[in-house]
């Protein structure tokens, strides 16, 4: 089932990378030949229509996949005229859900035998040989995907990049040893001299290693040699395991250097195709983060490194993207925050929670967004990509404004890994909540982030109410609400809150969904809440102050009043 050609091919490589493949570096390169306006939206696909969850969109589930029903996965979802560039992730980075001269398929270390269980990846129903099975079957068939993103891109005048995980540990999810493991490459295996030691993730490359560095950089230029892509996402984020615990920043000149080469190398590319190759990097959205991280983003800039800065993962607001714009002196490189339909506690983000995000990153100074995780198929979310991608019309649209809610610790399976492989984010490290309340700790304050729709009577929307989501509340507890210096609710007369239903269940239309999970219809994401109408004058855009005072408890309860979620609910009619 596999060339033993390419076998050798790869071999020849992995044997020549012994002495390390290094790249002069005695001066700055040169800034690309051609630069773009800011793109208004960023879309990442993650490759899940053709390495696992796909399947499940498709009426016919029975054979492999068709270039057809291929692209109708990837463009179906979008709403094309918004989407300015696709960044399409052809695997881990570690094999290749493509025919690759460089990097096996998945299965092919373990002879294509795959695990039994159909929840391998991530306790998703999925079946683990669609991974090979369906790029492998496209390849054949002469549609090996990445000529086929290329091609269908360009066709719709969509800029085609490839999203590059620059460190993907899900092939460690499960603990050492286990095996068939389609994910875990052979190089990995053979070598494990080339992995991060003492991590639970523990198949993280350990990017001191020259040999490591060498195989990334012949997978990047694998895709420009043979394929007519615009740029390349490098994504640092997944995962953040390139070190030692402890050493990121002593090491942070391994990865500055594996920068360098990168750049000369598609500048050198560029200048024989006679047009520019874009570099994009994913890090964390605060600078001190990326510094802790190893991600030295003040060199990458001021030594004209990247071309465009895509930050952090699930984020509502980004009041930091200044200290970014701070790094770039006469240069302007535009920043995407990322922007993903889910989280905060919701399965599934209703459209009003979406565009409060964006709405949010926007005002904060985005220059456009990125979306990722954007499981859905069908056309469902169409409206919902205009809206984010057109500021005029996201500002007279109804939104939800949530905060963030500290991620909670992740473990895949028995003896799986924790989440330090997404460290360096604000859900682990700086979530407003949960927040506990007590008579003496009392007041507690959040801060709610709202769009700029509110600067002016003219752009104001007609009514806004407040939601609490609460645990452990007694009947005859009295909460002190004040929002921006004004009280909401106060305490004369006794006033009791109430936990009533609030949100609302979303139709999925027929032909839609999410890919590889399960959806019910409609899609209940209500939630119980204390519910306050908020007048709208009271509310800024920028950030809201909201006090929380619990002046009286009620006797006898085991447990603190715990504050889960904090919504704003803006309607315009």
């Amino acid at each position: 089932m596999s060339n033993p050609g390419l076998r050798t091919n790869r071999r020849r490589f992995l044997q020549a990378t012994a002495g390390a493949l290094t790249v002069p570096w005695t001066t700055k390169v040169a800034a690309a030949t051609a630069k773009t306006t800011p793109r208004r939206l960023l879309f990442n696909w993650d490759g899940s229509m053709i390495h696992c969850f796909g399947r499940s969109a498709l009426e016919n589930s029975t054979s492999a996949m068709s270039r057809e029903e291929f692209t109708s996965l990837i463009f179906t979802p979008l709403a094309e005229n918004n989407v300015d560039a696709i960044m399409f992730s052809f695997g881990n980075g570690n094999v290749a859900e493509y025919q690759s001269d460089v990097l096996q398929w998945p299965g092919e270390a373990d002879r294509f035998e795959f695990p039994a269980a159909q929840n391998w990846h991530g306790g998703i129903e999925a079946d683990p040989a669609d991974q090979y099975q369906n790029p492998k079957s496209l390849a054949d068939g002469g549609h090996n995907p990445p000529q086929v993103v290329v091609e269908e891109c360009h066709r719709r005048g969509i800029d085609a990049f490839v999203s590059l995980r620059m460190n993907d540990c899900h092939d460690g999810q499960h603990p050492k040893g286990t095996l068939p493991n389609p994910e875990l490459a052979i190089f990995k295996r053979q070598n494990p001299d080339w992995l991060v030691e003492d991590l639970d993730w523990w198949s993280a490359l350990d990017y001191r290693n020259p040999r490591v560095r060498a195989l990334k950089l012949r997978v990047i230029e694998e895709f420009f040699d043979r394929w007519d892509f615009d740029g390349i996402e490098l994504d640092w984020l997944r995962h953040t395991l390139y070190f030692p615990r402890g050493t990121e920043q002593e090491n942070a000149h391994y990865l500055t250097d594996f920068m360098r080469q990168v750049r000369q190398s598609l500048q050198e590319r560029a200048q024989r195709r006679g047009r520019a190759i874009e570099v994009a990097v994913r890090i964390p959205e605060r600078v001190a983060w990326c510094q802790e991280g190893g991600f030295d983003v003040p060199t990458w800039i001021s030594e004209d490194l990247i071309d465009l800065a895509i930050l952090g993962q699930s984020l509502t607001e980004l009041p930091t993207l200044t200290e970014f714009h701070n790094l770039m002196g006469d240069r302007k490189i535009p920043l995407y925050p990322c922007l993903t339909p889910f989280g905060n506690g919701y399965r599934v983000s209703p459209d009003e929670v979406v565009r409060g995000s964006a709405a949010n990153l926007q005002r904060d100074g985005a220059d456009g967004i990125y979306t990722f995780n954007w499981f859905f198929h069908g056309d469902w979310r169409h409206n919902l990509l205009r809206d984010i991608a057109n500021p005029d019309e996201l500002s007279v649209q109804n939104k939800i404004y949530t905060l963030t809610h500290k991620t909670p610790a992740l473990f895949l399976g028995p003896g799986g890994p924790g989440n330090d492989y997404i460290r360096y984010n604000t859900q682990n490290r700086a979530a407003s909540l949960p927040l506990r309340v007590t008579p003496k700790n009392s007041p507690q304050t959040v801060s709610i982030p709202v769009g700029p729709e509110f600067g002016s009577s003219s752009t104001r929307p007609a009514r806004a109410e407040l939601w609490l989501a609460l645990d452990f509340m007694g009947e005859s507890d009295h909460l002190e609400l004040v929002l921006n210096q004004q009280p909401l609710t106060s305490m004369p007369g006794k006033q009791r809150l109430r936990l009533e239903t609030v949100g609302q269940q979303i139709q999925v239309p027929p032909g839609s969904g999410l890919l590889g999970m399960s959806l019910s219809n409609p899609v209940d994401v209500r939630f119980e809440a204390v519910r306050v109408e908020v007048p709208v004058e009271m509310i800024s855009p920028g950030s809201n102050t909201l006090s929380i005072t619990l002046n009286e408890r009620t006797p006898g309860l085991k447990h603190e009043l715990r504050v889960n979620r904090v919504e704003l609910a803006t309607w315009f009619n």
